[in-house]
């Protein structure tokens, strides 16, 4: 379910499939001893079709880390998610970067 590539101080990690109430647990392990002297982080979202409030709270909780040690941004999140960010105003919390 995670990719992880890891390049000096920079981890992307690469999430498959639902963020959801069954999945954001795994998630949330699967982060657990790696951002130890990570600066850099980086969501890349491609293969994530669907994010709930227990993945909007996975996420939150890697922010809180990274503002402490870091940065932290999303990549290739899609519209349905964008829009859900939005409505929450995630974006004045996270960093999304599409381009």
């Amino acid at each position: 379910m995670l990719q992880k590539i890891k390049d000096n101080d920079i981890l992307t990690v690469k999430p498959e499939g639902a963020l959801d109430t069954l999945t954001s647990p795994e998630f949330t392990a699967g982060m657990e001893g790696e951002l130890d002297g990570i600066k850099t982080l980086i969501l890349d979202f491609e293969k994530v079709p669907y994010i709930s409030s227990a993945g909007v709270r996975a996420i939150l909780l890697l922010q809180q880390t990274m503002d402490n040690q870091g940065s932290m941004k999303l990549v290739h999140v899609n519209e349905d998610i964008m829009e859900l960010f939005d409505t929450i105003g995630f974006f004045n919390v996270v960093t999304v970067d599409n381009d």
